[in-house]
């Protein structure tokens, strides 16, 4: 009953006001670098999935000469309305020159246009079909003597040729990995030879793509419909392939020596001190094989599309995901001692030795995935089609004399083959767009065997109002890890679209000329456990002046994560030479009734200043405290850094940044950590011609 008045509120909430803007995302989205969505997402304006789509979208970029509806709708602050416009404006215009013409034209506010230019490339269309682009990223990282050499180096490269071409890589140096995993009879567990630096390139690909067809060959993504059958795109509304180059900084030191005493009599880790190092570039294993697309077949009224896909990728695991599949047949068996993940021992250059064991490791090359899908849709146009997709997948182990398998825990199902097949549908009129997807999954798991999937979606646009509404059935059987819809934070297994049923309400409402109002209300039912959850989030930005920005926001969340925060954040900018801005935020987290509830203190300040109009320096404080009645429990922290960005030519950027890292909290963690304070230094060079 709770629940059911909670949602009634919050409709009342967002359908009396009747303006607003595009509601995908947390907050307006107002970036210039790339580092920017890393600072919305360390202060938590944003969320881990709006991260992954806004820095996919950054690194990849929207052609607004060839962009489809779905393409634009990704762009951040676009709803549906202003999107039309962009389509029926660049389909009228005998030439496009790009966002300038947009907003000489009326189409998009300068702010607006502001906003999405960094997430947009325009092709000429007056240039030569032979004209040759390209973007190339050298980064690197360190953090003082504890480290180890050589730093860790990041490469990414992107060539686009022959007005049709699209190349991209990307390539990194490691330090802190394992490698050549193999089974080691005589202990009966695997093994593993130590860390050691090496040149590793884990994406590359090229792409060819012209108004017909569709055809990338590497690295890819790829998805279809509200992504609940497949969909390894990040991206909200996805229908296609496109080439994969992404890579990653992590956010945090890791231990230099992740060793268990294993056969020796003490911890080889020396001193007792947790040293740490700078981490690695990291990158998240999509496909890797062949996309093929027929884009766009004149049937009847409409157009057909097709695509085909095939893959296979090696793939890495983290070892507490791993499974004896000898000795343990079904992973779900947690009072099993044959179920946990088998030991790793890490051996030198005399493998009889006595050897430590690896603890919070991931292995590389441990499985390869054959994977083939396929889809088929009718438009009849941009707004309405028909279509069916389904894929298969078959694991297969690496390790020659081991027979392993996937932990519950991990996203794979256990036990073999395992795939899916879903039904999408989409029909828009006048302001209001619907969607719906069906699905069925197959596995191989005992007692397991597939389940069903439903999603039905809709969204309203008004003059200066978009309304996203949408109902979803997950069953606790629908093991599908390649879905990827909207969902509750919580997991079954390690999928979150599983073992749920709820309906959520985004929108974002204009009160005034001022301030804009954006909610999200989401009610759902564990089906397994019955229990009843609810996430509501509420924030407002209020622009007191054309220079001053209040904003304000809370969250509530029950369950087992139970917690209620509130913040808010002073911002003032100056004709984009100087921007300051403030943030206060206070969290309860705990279940109400309980004994206590933990009280967390976050506080920032950041600073970005164009004293000349090559150079940008931007400057954070942050201060964290994690349970502030227990020092002993969780983080204290403070963290500065100093950022300098440099045009050297009108394509080139050379960005020098200084990060001071400092752990004032009494856990016994803490008080062995070296080093601490942290001291980090990282250097960025970018070419584009």
């Amino acid at each position: 009953m709770r629940l059911r008045r909670a949602l009634l509120s919050g409709w009342l909430i967002v359908l009396v006001p009747r303006m607003a803007s595009a509601a995908q995302y947390e907050v307006f989205i107002d970036i210039e670098t790339e580092q920017d969505l890393y600072d919305l997402l360390i202060t938590e304006q944003i969320s881990p999935t709006s991260f992954d789509a806004l820095l996919l979208l950054y690194q990849t970029r929207v052609d607004l000469t060839r962009a489809t509806r779905q393409d634009l709708y990704l762009l951040p602050n676009l709803d549906y309305a202003e999107v039309d416009r962009i389509l029926s404006y660049r389909k009228e215009a005998t030439s496009f020159e790009g966002l300038d013409e947009l907003v000489a034209a009326g189409v998009l506010t300068p702010e607006l246009a502001r906003s999405i230019r960094p997430f947009v490339i325009v092709g000429d269309s007056r240039a030569a079909r032979s004209q040759t682009t390209a973007f190339l990223r050298l980064q690197a990282r360190w953090t003082g003597r504890y480290d180890r050499m050589p730093p860790p180096l990041a490469l990414q490269a992107r060539v686009r040729a022959l007005g049709h071409l699209d190349t991209g890589l990307a390539a990194a140096l490691t330090r802190n990995s394992l490698r050549r995993v193999r089974w080691d009879s005589t202990r009966n567990a695997l093994s593993a030879d130590a860390e050691r630096a090496r040149v590793q390139v884990p994406k590359l690909y090229v792409e060819w793509e012209d108004e017909r067809w569709e055809v990338v060959a590497g690295t890819y993504r790829i998805g279809f419909g509200q992504r609940l059958t497949f969909d390894v795109t990040d991206q909200v509304t996805p229908n296609g392939s496109f080439g994969d180059y992404e890579l990653r900084p992590g956010d945090g030191l890791v231990l230099r020596c992740k060793r268990a005493p294993g056969e020796l009599r003490e911890t080889p880790c020396p001193g007792g001190e947790e040293a740490r190092v700078t981490p690695d570039y990291s990158w998240t294993n999509r496909l890797a094989g062949v996309a093929i697309g027929l884009r766009e077949l004149p049937l009847g009224q409409g157009w057909l599309q097709a695509y085909v896909w095939g893959s296979y990728q090696v793939h890495r695991i983290p070892r507490t995901e791993l499974a004896d599949a000898a000795v343990c047949d079904n992973p779900q068996r947690d009072d099993d001692p044959g179920c946990t993940a088998p030991r790793v021992y890490v051996l030198g250059r005399d493998r009889s030795a006595p050897a430590a064991t690896a603890r919070f490791s991931t292995l590389p090359a441990m499985y390869a995935e054959a994977l083939a899908g396929a889809n088929v849709s009718y438009f009849w146009n941009d707004r309405a089609h028909l279509g069916v997709t389904g894929y298969g997948s078959m694991p297969r182990w690496l390790i020659e004399g081991a027979d392993l398998g996937f932990q519950e825990s991990s996203r794979k199902p256990f036990g073999g083959p395992f795939g899916a097949i879903g039904l999408d549908a989409a029909f828009g009129a006048g302001r209001r767009d619907f969607f719906a997807e069906v699905a069925r999954s197959f596995d191989s798991q005992r007692e397991g065997g597939g389940g069903y999937a439903a999603l039905i979606r809709g969204v309203t646009t008004r003059p200066r109002s978009e309304l996203d509404m949408s109902f979803r059935y997950y069953g606790s059987d629908y093991a599908n890890p390649y879905a990827r819809p909207v969902s509750a934070p919580d997991e079954l297994d390690g999928l979150r679209a599983r073992d749920e049923a709820g309906a959520r309400v985004r929108a974002t409402v204009a009160l005034g000329p001022r301030v804009v109002l954006r909610t999200l209300l989401d009610g759902w039912r564990q089906l397994s456990a019955g229990a009843l959850n609810a996430l509501l989030f509420a924030r407002t930005d209020w622009r007191i002046t054309s220079r001053l920005v209040w904003s304000t926001w809370a969250e509530y969340r029950n369950g087992a994560g139970q917690r209620f925060v509130v913040a808010t954040q002073l911002a003032y900018e100056s004709v984009r030479r100087f921007k300051i801005s403030g943030q206060g935020r206070y969290r309860w987290a705990g279940k109400l009734g309980g004994d206590r509830l933990q009280q967390d203190l976050a506080a920032f300040v950041n600073l970005t200043a164009r004293p000349v109009e090559r150079l940008r320096v931007r400057c954070r404080l942050r201060y964290d405290f994690e349970d502030v009645w227990n020092n002993h429990r969780l983080m204290q922290s403070l963290w500065a850094y100093v950022d300098f960005a440099l045009t050297l030519r009108d394509h080139d950027a050379l960005r020098l940044r200084y990060d001071l890292r400092v752990f004032v909290d009494e856990r016994e963690s803490t008080l062995t950590r070296v080093p601490n304070p942290e001291h980090w230094l990282g250097i960025e060079y970018v070419v584009r011609f």
